[in-house]
């Protein structure tokens, strides 16, 4: 059996990424860390299987019923099937399917494009071709037949396997809230494999539960790591033509190569444009559809910035005072860079803003902490999250910090 190279990206292209081969056990892998360019310049992956490992925070994981039994048209009609579940637009989304489960609905990885076509773009660059492309989260060992979940911890965060297509990231410090969001009853013991730079005392957690030390992360997720119970991000366009790579020549290799370098920072420009263009059109129409909620009797939106100014002056609260105005921009871009989560009441009092959102997940709730914990301007402070038929229900006040 030919050996495997196992990558564990960072969460930008900057980060550092974790690395190793192994033979048919896992368990031979000596981790190595550095910067992605130093991992593909030490390591020969020439006729070895490349296995690489998403962020699980990059990751969504959802499960789906369409009509369609035939893989290439379920692929597309995913996106759609799932539009209403997700903030961004779908045409900027990648969906990867995995196989068909018993009750005719198929679990469902999603990513962004532009993080999955930055992903290719740096192993192409190196001439790497990944035969898999996974998320953390499902590289996890399943859940056993005594109902035990699996979790990483790494750092100062925790990514748990809470099912066989389903999982959820969170800081260290929030384990057991979240835990118990999911697990109400804690009928699931918890297998906590607990990396070396772990900044985590699992012996000190309120929860059944069995530790593993590991060397580092890169380990865990290589030994747990079950083809037939992970999805493959490689699919629809981004899928591995080999049979064609196989005939290649060498100069064809090589002007193929020289090609996607002269052509990567084209494409990066290009993608960004459309990204901003596209971000920029959805928040100007989220802006106007809250404007309406906050003041109903303005039907008609023109000049949204004077009306604004128009209806905070008529407050007593001016652009220039210390109104709601100054919380609305905070707001705005939370809500634009958390998908899967939705605003659906809000009032101002006391200073503050008092918000009514919906959220498809928990990992929703925690992005937005942590796109919180960053704003020096503003401080969220979650007062309830409660999961009820598949969605999170929260409320949260936002003030000036």
């Amino acid at each position: 059996m030919r050996e495997t190279f196992y990558l564990r990206l960072g969460e930008t292209a900057d980060s550092d990424c974790e690395y190793g081969i192994a033979g048919a056990d896992p368990r031979s892998l000596r981790a190595q860390r550095g910067s992605l360019d130093q991992a593909l310049d030490r390591v020969n992956v020439a006729g070895r299987r490349v296995v690489v490992f998403v962020p699980a925070t990059q990751v969504r994981l959802a499960t789906v019923k369409v009509p369609a039994r035939q893989p290439s048209k379920v692929l597309q009609a995913v996106p759609y099937a799932l539009e209403d579940q997700v903030a961004e637009d779908v045409e900027s989304l990648h969906f990867a399917v995995g196989t068909r489960l018993e009750d005719a609905s198929h679990p469902v990885a999603i990513l962004s494009r532009a993080r999955l076509n930055q992903i290719l773009l740096l192993l192409r660059a190196n001439g790497v071709q990944p035969d898999w492309l996974v998320p953390e989260t499902l590289a996890l060992a399943a859940p056993t037949a005594d109902g035990a979940w699996s979790a990483l911890a790494d750092g100062d965060h925790v990514c748990v396997r809470s099912g066989l297509w389903s999982a959820f990231t969170c800081a260290a410090a929030d384990l057991v809230e979240y835990l118990s969001l999911a697990d109400p009853d804690r009928t699931h013991p918890l297998r906590l494999h607990i990396a070396g730079n772990a900044a985590f005392d699992g012996s000190r957690l309120d929860w059944p539960v069995q530790l593993l030390p590991e060397r580092n992360a890169l380990a865990a997720l290589a030994t747990g790591f079950q083809p037939e119970r992970a999805i493959n991000l490689l699919q629809g366009s981004y899928a591995p033509r080999r049979d064609i790579e196989r005939y290649w020549k060498p100069w064809r290799v090589a002007a193929v190569l020289l090609v996607s370098l002269i052509g990567v920072s084209l494409i990066s420009h290009l993608a960004d444009t459309w990204a901003l263009s596209a971000e920029v059109a959805r928040q100007d129409q989220a802006n106007a559809t809250r404007f309406q909620q906050l003041f109903p009797e303005q039907t008609r939106v023109v000049d949204l910035s004077a009306q604004l100014d128009q209806q905070m002056r008529a407050l007593g609260a001016g652009a220039g005072s210390a109104g709601p105005l100054s919380l609305f921009e905070p707001l705005s871009q939370a809500l634009a860079a958390s998908p899967g989560l939705k605003l659906t009441g809000l009032q101002y009092r006391e200073g503050a803003l008092f918000l009514s959102m919906t959220a498809t997940d928990l990992q929703v709730l925690e992005n937005l902490r942590n796109w919180f914990a960053q704003r020096p301007d503003a401080r969220l402070e979650v007062q309830s999250a409660n999961a009820e038929s598949g969605a999170v229900q929260i409320r949260a006040r936002l003030s000036r910090a």
